[in-house]
C-alpha cells in the first residue's frame, strides 16, 4: 500500500496544471492521456487489491473465529494429554528406578542357588554373587538415611542379605572343611581356590577359627598316627625299620625321634606357608573389617582375633590408664599376623606328636643312669629346641615342650651327680689311700673324666652359667669330699701335698678343655690360683724345716736376743756354741737335699715339687746371708781398748779361736750342696 500512494502521489504532480509553451500542446495531450488511462487502470487494480484486502481480513477474522473456537474445544484435551505425557515420564523414570533397584538390590533366584545350595560348587560364580551380596548388603546402609520407609525398605533388605550372606559362609565354611578332609599336603601347591576360601572365610572370625580348629584337630590325628608308626612299625611296605627297634642307645634313640618330629614339622610349614604367608595381608584386612561388621562382639575393647588362636573377649572396657594404655598397645598390633599364625597352627598339628615325644623322651631319661648320657641328651635336646625356635617360634608349644624335656633332664642328671657324691663320700669314709700315697681319689678321676666327655660335647656354645652350673653338681660335691679327707691328714705337709695332686689334676683336666669351650678359662684361673697358694705354703713349710733342722734359726734367735748385750759377752757365747752349731749345720747339709726330695715324692707333678725344693732353699740360704753378716758384725764390734787392758786382751784374742774359724761355712758353700 505504501508503494502505490508513492505511485499515486507521483502521478498527481504529472496532473498538475503547469504553464503550457507553445507547441508543446499536443505531445502534452498525449501523455495527458496516456497517464490518465495509466491512472484509470491503476485505480481499477486498486479497487480490486481493496476487494482483495477486504476479502482476506474477512477470511482471517473467519478463521480467528475458527481458531479461537478450535481452541476452547481442544484446551481441556490438550491439558490432559499434557497431564499424561507428564505422568508418562514419571512413569518411566519410575520404571527405570525400579529396574535399576531389582538389578543393584535383589538377587536372583539362581544366583541365591550358587550362593547357598549344596549343589552347586564353590567355583568363581559363587565368590562373584557372594561379593554381590556383600555390596548389596553395604549399599543398604544408603537406604537407611532417607524417609521411614525407605529406611524400613533398607532394613528389611539388610536382614535379607545378612540371611543370604550368613547362608554363604556356611556354604563355604563346609566346603573348607570337606577340601581339607581330602587335602593333600605332599602335594607343594595348594589349591587357589582353598586359599581364596579362607581369605573370604576370614571375614567370619568365629567360622575362620572353627575351620582352623578341624583342620588342626584333623592334623593331629594325622601326624600322631604317623609318628606312631614310625616308632613302632607299620604294615604299610616301604614304611622302615621302626625307630624302637633300630637301636637300642638311648641318644640314637631320642635322636631319631627329633629328627622325625623336624622333619614333621619342615614339611608342614612348607605345605602350610601358602595359606597365611602370601595371603596375610588379605586376611587381616578381612578380620580387621568386615569381621567388625558382622560380628559386633569384635568390637569389645581388648578382644582382638590373632594368628590361629581363640577369640578371646574382655568382660569390661578398660576404665584406668594402665589398662587405656595396655588397649592402645593392643589396637597397633597387627590383627593377623601370617607367619605367627603358621607358627601356632604347625604346634597344635604336632600337639599330640609332641605328647608322645614328651613321655617318651621322658622313660628314656629315667630309666638311664649314665650322668655323661644325661647331659649329651641334654645338649641334644638344646640344640632341637634353637632349631624349633627358628622354625616355629620360641612361643611354640613345640619349643616349650623341649624346654620342659630340658628342665627334666638336667634335674636328672644332677639327681644322679649327687647320688654319685654320696658315694664318693662314702668310699672317701672307707679309703684310706689319701694317707698313704697322696694321690687322687679315684672317685675324683672318674668324675673329671665324665665332666671333660660333657664339656667336649657341649663345645663352644656353653655359657658360663652352664658351666657353672655344671661345675657346681660334677665336680663341687667331689672337691668339697677331698677338700674334707685333706682336713683329716694330722700332717700339715702331706696335707698340703694332697690338695695339690687332686687340684694339679682338676688343673690339667680344665686346661686341655680349654680350647673345646672358652668358659673354662674362668675355672682354670681359679685352680691355678688356688695351686698357687698351696704350692706357696709348701714352700713355707720346706723352708722353715731347713732353717729349725740347720739350727739357723735357733742361732739367729739368740744372736737377735743378745743384741743388748757386750760384744764381749756375744762373743763369748758364740764361742762356747759356735762348734756344736757347725756340726748341726754339717749333718743337715749332708742330707738336706735328699730329705727335701724324699719329703715331696708324693707330689704327682714333679715340676711344682722341683720349684717348691728351689725355692724353699734360696729362702734358706738368704737366712743363712742374714746369719753370716749377723757373724761378721759382732766380729767387727770388738773394738782393742787403749793401755794395759788393751794389750791383755790381744793376747786373750790371739789365744781364742775366731769366730769364722768356729763357724766356718759360707752362704756359696751351702748353695753348693743344697743345689
Amino acid at each position: 500500500m505504501q508503494r502505490l500512494w508513492t505511485i499515486l502521489d507521483r502521478l498527481r504532480r504529472y496532473v498538475l496544471p503547469r504553464p503550457i509553451c507553445p507547441g508543446a500542446t499536443e505531445p502534452l495531450q498525449s501523455a495527458t492521456l496516456a497517464h490518465a488511462r495509466l491512472g484509470k487502470c491503476l485505480v481499477t487494480q486498486l479497487k480490486r487489491v481493496g476487494a482483495m484486502i477486504a476479502t482476506l481480513n474477512q477470511t482471517c477474522a473467519s478463521m480467528r473465529h475458527h481458531i479461537v473456537a478450535a481452541k476452547q474445544e481442544t484446551g481441556p484435551m490438550l491439558e490432559e494429554a499434557s497431564t499424561l505425557l507428564t505422568r508418562k515420564q514419571e512413569t518411566e523414570t519410575k520404571q527405570q528406578l525400579l529396574n535399576a533397584f531389582n538389578a543393584h538390590f535383589l538377587v536372583s533366584p539362581s544366583d541365591l542357588d550358587i550362593l547357598t545350595s549344596s549343589a552347586e560348587p564353590v567355583d568363581e560364580r559363587f565368590f562373584a554373587v557372594l561379593d554381590r551380596v556383600k555390596q548389596i548388603h553395604r549399599d543398604c546402609e544408603v537406604l537407611l538415611g532417607y524417609d521411614t520407609e525407605n529406611q524400613r525398605l533398607g532394613l528389611d533388605l539388610m536382614e535379607q542379605t545378612a540371611r543370604h550372606l550368613d547362608a554363604g559362609f556356611k556354604k563355604l565354611y563346609t566346603w573348607i572343611q570337606r577340601e581339607f578332609r581330602a587335602l593333600d599336603l605332599e602335594d607343594p601347591h595348594i589349591s587357589a581356590s582353598i586359599r581364596r576360601a579362607l581369605r573370604v572365610l576370614s571375614e567370619r572370625p568365629t567360622l575362620f577359627q572353627n575351620c582352623l580348629d578341624f583342620f588342626a584337630e584333623a592334623r593331629q590325628s594325622t601326624l600322631a598316627e604317623s609318628f606312631h608308626t614310625a616308632l613302632t612299625g607299620g604294615a604299610v611296605p616301604g614304611s622302615g625299620k621302626a625307630i624302637e627297634f633300630s637301636t637300642h642307645e638311648p641318644l640314637r634313640y631320642i635322636g631319631d625321634m627329633l629328627a622325625w618330629v623336624h622333619s614333621a614339622a619342615v614339611s608342614e610349614k612348607e605345605a602350610l606357608e601358602g595359606l597365611f604367608v602370601s595371603d596375610a595381608d588379605e586376611i587381616a584386612k578381612g578380620l580387621s573389617s568386615a569381621a567388625q561388621a558382622s560380628e559386633p562382639w569384635a568390637r569389645i575393647p581388648g578382644r582382638r582375633v590373632s594368628s590361629s588362636t581363640s577369640i578371646s573377649s574382655s568382660s569390661s572396657s578398660p576404665t584406668s590408664t594402665e589398662e587405656q594404655n595396655q588397649n592402645q598397645k593392643d589396637q597397633k598390633e597387627p590383627v593377623f599376623d601370617g607367619r605367627k599364625a603358621l607358627s601356632e597352627l604347625i604346634s597344635r598339628n604336632l600337639a599330640s606328636v609332641c605328647e608322645t615325644l614328651q613321655s617318651r623322651i621322658d622313660i628314656a631319661v629315667r630309666t638311664n643312669t649314665d650322668p655323661v648320657l644325661a647331659f649329651k641328651i641334654f645338649n641334644l635336646l638344646d640344640f632341637y629346641r634353637d632349631m624349633f625356635g627358628k622354625l616355629v617360634g620360641s612361643d611354640s608349644s613345640l619349643t616349650k615342650t623341649m624346654q620342659s624335656l630340658q628342665t627334666s633332664t638336667l634335674a636328672h642328671f644332677e639327681a644322679m651327680m649327687e647320688e654319685e657324691t654320696a658315694a664318693a663320700t662314702a668310699t672317701a669314709a672307707e679309703d684310706s689311700s689319701a694317707s698313704t700315697d697322696l694321690s687322687p681319689p679315684a672317685f675324683l678321676t672318674t668324675a673329671l673324666s665324665q665332666f671333660s666327655e660333657v664339656v667336649t660335647a657341649r663345645g663352644p656354645q656353653m655359657t658360663e652359667r652352664e658351666l657353672e652350673r655344671l661345675f657346681a653338681a660334677m665336680l663341687g660335691g667331689i672337691l668339697n669330699v677331698c677338700a674334707e679327707a685333706a682336713v683329716q691328714i694330722p700332717d700339715v705337709r702331706r696335707s698340703t701335698i694332697y690338695k695339690i695332686n687332686y687340684m694339679g689334676l682338676v688343673r690339667s683336666t680344665l686346661a686341655s678343655l680349654s680350647g673345646q669351650a672358652p668358659v673354662v678359662q674362668i675355672p682354670l684361673e681359679k685352680s691355678v690360683a688356688e695351686i698357687h697358694s698351696l704350692r706357696d705354703q709348701l714352700v713355707e713349710y720346706l723352708a722353715t724345716t731347713f732353717l729349725e733342722d740347720s739350727g739357723v734359726r735357733d742361732l739367729m734367735q739368740q744372736l737377735d736376743t743378745r743384741r743388748g748385750t757386750s760384744p764381749e759377752s756375744a762373743r763369748s757365747w758364740l764361742v762356747e756354741n759356735l762348734d756344736e752349731a757347725a756340726q748341726r749345720l754339717d749333718e743337715f747339709l749332708s742330707s738336706a737335699f735328699m730329705d727335701a726330695q724324699d719329703s715331696l715324692k708324693s707330689v704327682v707333678d714333679r715340676t711344682i715339687a722341683k720349684d717348691v725344693i728351689a725355692e724353699a732353699v734360696e729362702r734358706f740360704c738368704a737366712d743363712f746371708d742374714e746369719l753370716e753378716g749377723l757373724l761378721g758384725v759382732i766380729s767387727a764390734e770388738n773394738i782393742r781398748p787403749e793401755g794395759d787392758e788393751a794389750s791383755q786382751n790381744d793376747q786373750i784374742e790371739e789365744q781364742a779361736p775366731s769366730i769364722r774359724g768356729l763357724y766356718p761355712r759360707t752362704g756359696a758353700e751351702v748353695r753348693a750342696l743344697l743345689s
